[in-house]
């Protein structure tokens, strides 16, 4: 988050914003959500963790 320079509330709006997901091409069980941050398309890997029920981020980046 800090590479990229945004916080955890914003991470957390990107994911409310989102406007779809899809299957990760590299990665079996996680997902890429689509989503816009400051005015650009982001993209956010995450991973459902079923055992915690948690939604583990990955990774965020801009395209």
């Amino acid at each position: 988050m800090v590479d990229r320079e945004f916080t955890e509330v914003e991470l957390r709006r990107m994911l409310e914003v989102a406007t779809a997901y899809r299957d990760d091409p590299l990665i079996e069980g996680r997902f890429v959500v689509e989503t816009r941050h400051r005015g650009a398309d982001w993209e956010v890997v995450v991973e459902p963790d079923e055992g915690d029920h948690w939604l583990v981020v990955v990774t965020a980046y801009p395209l």
